[in-house]
């Protein structure tokens, strides 16, 4: 994937000053591992802002769900919808958000630190490594234990800290799993999914959207419905005449489905007149609305990820990043590098998988 030129600068002036603060830091009598039968509040640092990055923290949490069902997790993010997404996850206590760029809010900054040291944790993960945010938050937070794996940026005063090693998985999805080690835990050897946990009740509100959208638009309750969502960050997004003609084709091939453009702040208008149009702010209700749907498509984005989270049926495009790292996690679901594939291919593919 390429950044703009903007985000590049970014990144290396946070690398340059992680690396400049480094040279300050303490790595005395730092630890690796601690006791699990101790651990009653643990605390998860992630203060980043993109959907997909977030969902990605469900597989640790759903395992510690199991290996430590007492315990209680708080988790700190970057973005305020994040909350509805993992809070309603049986062992998570509170989540936090935290302005996006941490220094130029003092305001915020200073509400932040009140709220969070009032509570002592066991245990903190710092999930980001060498990032600026996630070690000022790790240096600000009251905690027995902090916890990260090594990075030459690190510059907090973390306890517990190891070599990251070889990862049990590729997928970045399943990367946090890797913080099972500082428990004496084991990665589990069956891959698991993404799963936020929806509710009979969020299923049911997704189920009357879908139904009166339908029943709105006179569509017959034998059609099968494929939902889409068209946008994407950077050189990952797929033009809108491509989507056009895409359904174009799947529908010589098959005309019995409707499609649903997902509509978003970043899409306010659904593609064409060939399409309905649905969205839904509440995110857990709109992964809910993907699993209702036969089918849900899109490129390499966050909403694709919300979608295998709430066990839906994926059918990913992908185009700059890497299948193996990225894609549609769980064995019901497809990923396809669409580069080199003509648009008849895609929507033979899309119609075979349905």
């Amino acid at each position: 994937m390429k950044y703009p030129l903007h985000v590049i600068i970014r990144k290396k002036i946070s690398s340059i000053l992680n690396g400049f603060l480094s040279l300050f830091s303490s790595k005395k009598n730092q630890q690796t591992t601690v006791n699990k039968d101790e651990i009653k509040n643990i605390l998860i640092i992630r203060p980043n802002y993109r959907i997909g990055n977030l969902l990605f923290l469900t597989p640790l949490i759903n395992e510690l769900n199991k290996q430590i069902p007492d315990a209680k997790i708080d988790i700190i993010v970057g973005m305020k919808l994040a909350g509805k997404i993992l809070e309603p996850l049986p062992n998570v206590d509170q989540v936090i958000d935290i302005p996006r760029k941490l220094l130029l809010h003092p305001l915020e900054l200073f509400r932040y630190i009140k709220q969070t040291r009032k509570k002592n944790y066991d245990i903190t993960l710092n999930i980001s490594g060498g990032s600026t945010s996630s070690q000022i938050v790790s240096a600000l937070v009251k905690s027995k234990a902090k916890a990260s794996f090594y990075s030459d940026k690190l510059w907090a005063d973390f306890t517990h800290v190891q070599e990251r090693g070889e990862k049990a998985y590729k997928h970045m999805g399943l990367e946090t799993l890797e913080f099972l080690r500082f428990f004496n835990i084991p990665i589990p050897t069956l891959q698991p999914n993404l799963d936020i946990k929806l509710t009979e009740n969020e299923l049911n509100l997704a189920d009357n959207d879908l139904q009166t959208l339908l029943q709105e638009n006179n569509i017959a309750k034998d059609r099968k419905i494929i939902t889409i969502f068209r946008n994407a960050r950077f050189d990952k997004k797929i033009s809108d005449a491509w989507w056009s003609e895409w359904i174009d084709k799947v529908s010589e091939l098959d005309n019995n489905i409707t499609f649903i453009d997902i509509l978003s702040p970043d899409i306010p208008e659904k593609l064409n007149d060939k399409v309905l149009a649905y969205g839904n702010r509440d995110l857990r209700v709109l992964g809910a609305f993907f699993q209702k749907c036969n089918l849900y498509v899109s490129a390499d984005t966050g909403p694709m990820h919300l979608a295998v989270a709430a066990q839906a049926k994926v059918l990913a495009f992908f185009n700059k990043t890497s299948v193996e790292v990225y894609g549609a996690l769980g064995e019901e679901n497809k990923t396809i590098d669409i580069e080199n594939l003509s648009i008849d291919d895609v929507a033979k593919i899309t119609k075979d998988f349905l």
